[in-house]
């Protein structure tokens, strides 16, 4: 394998940002586009012109009209019919009147539009037909099936009759005054006599429609109120006649009265149900001890309001000085001495007396808690009877009052009625209108569309608009590289030159690729010449830059013109060799007008020896070798250990090499002997290439570890480069 240890190779630069456009940048494309933009605004002012010139004139007659919200009162009364509480819903109303299909159809009727001359030719195109069978169909129908004629002809008229409604209300404009009562009436038509009778027409119509209208309602309004009347009268007796009924029934003279006594009888006797009732629960708890004690009358003793009666006093304090006497003599006396006996039957005579008077007592207790207690319920049952009481007086009260309600609305109800009816009737025959005609219309004197100067002037900023979007959107969605700053922001890489747009006959292939010697003041020329000073510069490192690949990211960027004037200003000076390593689609032969073969294809797979497959150049130390042919797979033979050893060979033969490649982004081929370049030059088409494309070929060459030495911009439009970047690289040429 061939040793690849001396093979130069540059590492990869860092990313750059691509440069922002700046403020000015949408400007700048207007501008470069600026031909462009005054054409469509040139085409768009055209047609409106033509448009203006060819158009039919349409007139324009205004009628103004005044709608009160409110008609005049002459009687101060609300009116009957007038229910419109918003202003602006009521002049809407009015406004879609005076536009609506009925108000068309009288006006198509009474100026009998079908026969006017503007759509005469309408009305008899539609009645006859487009052709003669048709007459000949409508002339065997009317003779052998009258009726169906007749039908077919009014459904004839009919649809004329439609049309020309829909003509009316299309050209008919209703135009509301602002902060008035005032309304514009407007109508367009081809002719000016037509406009103004249709607008007089409308407000005409409008005016008398409503009048007529009013009256109507008017009318209809009497005949209401007088049935309403009549139902109201009859209601009125009928509730009366209810309430007066009811009052009978029920023996009713004052029934607020009534209730009165009935709520202080009440008061009353609920103030007596609650003493009774503590004096119940009092009394509750000294029963139910005396219940509890039963036949034990000691235990009636421990009750502290029995022992309160004063005859228990009195017999108990008998009873203790009895007890405290017998207890005295005991001791003394024997139980048969006369003083003792006399004693205790002192002391049973107290004791009987004092149990005697607590059993009394016990049972007057028993007595009142049994007589209170009769006397809560009687009194809760007096309370129930008031309350029932109150409240059939309560229910009676509410029926009275709901019919007294009822006579009193239907007397509010009929006397509204009867008042709204003599208003009514006495206004009936005043109607006075709240829309007037305040100026008629007039013929008008000038056509009100089209305007030629409005027209030409609309269509030509329209066109200028359009234009300019176009070319925003175009830029926008372009993606190309542009300038020199994005083609050195994408590749990483200095640009070595910028080669300007050629036109005409230059821009031929045959023409590009001896451009340097046909026209050498041109600016391409210069150009050119700068990108050999840039490789020359190279030179400076340890290692001269012998072996030079320009190359492509896709196919029809310039590489081989590049390639070819580059090798001819190389060769002004040095020994040059150019090699078309483009086996696939070989065209530096065709171009140069040289024998396809034998070239390099043949030199590589042994049919011709090198010297064989080198041809000279008439100009100059250049000398060409072409691709001998094309091939399908060229990889393997630019991958080859020969092809190794000959860039070897001629290396020491040539001061430099130049290699036309294929493009990187589409084959590999010049991949395979990128490595073995001293320099490799990235071509690149102003508005034609992607960036994306771009960046990913540079991107290639350095996996590949390529030398990429530089970038060249090709096809640069000088016009657009002067404004966005000064024009630096393209001012070449000799100063005169």
């Amino acid at each position: 394998m061939t040793d690849l240890s001396g093979v130069r190779s540059v590492p990869a630069a860092p990313a750059r940002p691509l440069p922002a456009g700046g403020i000015t940048s949408p400007l700048r494309v207007l501008w470069l586009s600026a031909w462009q933009v005054i054409g469509l605004a040139a085409i768009g002012a055209g047609l409106g012109a033509m448009y203006s010139f060819l158009a039919e004139p349409e007139y324009r007659a205004t009628t103004t009209l005044l709608i009160e919200p409110k008609e005049a009162n002459v009687v101060e009364i609300d009116k009957v019919y007038d229910s419109s509480s918003v202003l602006r819903e009521y002049q809407r109303t009015q406004y879609e009147l005076l536009r609506s299909r009925e108000l068309a159809s009288a006006i198509v009727e009474s100026l009998q539009l079908e026969a006017h001359p503007i759509y005469a030719d309408d009305v008899a195109e539609m009645r006859e037909g487009d052709s003669s069978w048709k007459a000949q169909v409508g002339s065997f129908i009317k003779t052998h099936a009258p009726a169906v004629y007749d039908a077919l002809d009014l459904e004839t008229y009919l649809a004329r009759r439609e049309t020309l409604v829909d003509v009316v209300v299309d050209h008919l404009s209703i135009q509301p005054v602002p902060n008035t009562y005032l309304v514009d009436i407007s109508y367009r038509s081809p002719d000016p006599q037509l406009s103004a009778d249709v607008a007089n027409e409308v407000v005409t119509r409008f005016v008398y429609r409503e009048r007529d209208a009013r009256a109507g309602i008017t009318e209809e309004a009497v005949g209401w109120l007088t049935q309403r009347l009549e139902q109201s009268r009859d209601e009125l007796q009928k509730s009366e006649a209810r309430l007066q009924q009811f009052l009978e029934d029920q023996n009713l003279v004052n029934v607020g009265g009534a209730r009165g006594l009935a709520e202080d009888e009440l008061t009353e006797q609920t103030r007596r149900l609650r003493e009774a009732r503590l004096r119940r629960e009092q009394m509750a708890n000294v029963y139910s001890k005396i219940r509890a004690a039963g036949s034990r009358i000691e235990l009636l003793q421990e009750i502290p309001l029995i022992q309160e009666d004063p005859l228990v006093r009195d017999t108990k304090a008998a009873y203790l000085s009895a007890k405290e006497a017998l207890e005295q003599l005991g001791p003394r006396y024997g139980a048969k001495h006369p003083t003792r006996v006399t004693a205790q039957a002192r002391f049973d005579a107290a004791r009987s007396a004092y149990f005697t008077q607590l059993r009394i007592r016990a049972d007057g207790l028993r007595s009142e808690y049994e007589l209170a207690d009769s006397t809560v319920r009687d009194l809760q049952a007096n309370v129930d009877r008031s309350m029932t009481r109150i409240q059939s007086l309560d229910r009676k009260d509410y029926e009275l009052r709901v019919l007294e309600r009822e006579v009193q609305a239907n007397r509010e109800l009929y006397e509204t009625f009867l008042r709204r009816f003599k208003e009514t009737e006495a206004t009936s025959d005043l109607q006075p209108g709240n829309a007037r005609v305040i100026d008629r219309a007039t013929v008008p004197g000038e056509p009100v569309w089209p305007k030629p100067l409005l027209l030409t002037i609309a269509c030509g900023l329209l066109g200028l608009f359009a234009g300019c979007g176009l070319v925003l959107v175009r830029e926008a969605l372009d993606d190309s590289v542009k300038s020199t700053e994005e083609l050195e922001a994408l590749t990483g890489t200095p640009i070595l030159c910028s080669l300007p747009k050629l036109s005409g006959r230059k821009s031929t292939a045959e023409k590009l690729v001896r451009l340097e010697l046909d026209d050498p003041k041109s600016t391409y020329a210069e150009g050119v010449r700068t990108l050999r000073t840039s490789v020359l510069l190279s030179d400076a490192s340890a290692r001269p830059t012998k072996r030079i690949m320009v190359c492509s990211s896709l196919p029809e960027e310039g590489k081989t013109s590049i390639s070819s004037n580059l090798a001819i200003v190389l060769a002004e000076r040095e020994k040059v060799l150019l090699i078309d390593t483009d086996l696939r689609r070989p065209r530096l032969a065709k171009l140069f007008g040289l024998p396809a073969t034998p070239g390099l294809w043949q030199v590589l797979s042994g049919e011709a020896p090198l010297d064989a497959c080198i041809q000279s150049f008439a100009e100059g130390h250049l000398h060409l070798m072409t691709a001998g042919g094309e091939i399908r797979n060229p990889q393997v033979m630019l991958a080859s250990q020969r092809f190794h050893a000959l860039l070897d060979t001629l290396s020491q033969r040539y001061d430099r090499i130049v290699f036309d490649t294929p493009p990187v982004q589409l084959v590999s081929d010049a991949l395979l002997f990128a490595r073995m370049m001293d320099a490799v030059i990235l071509v690149a088409r102003a508005d034609t290439t992607g960036r994306k494309v771009v960046a990913s070929a540079a991107r290639h060459l350095r996996d590949t570890e390529a030398p990429l030495l530089g970038a060249v911009l090709n096809q640069v439009d000088i016009r657009r480069a002067r404004d966005s970047e000064g024009g630096y690289y393209y001012r070449y040429g000799y100063y005169g």
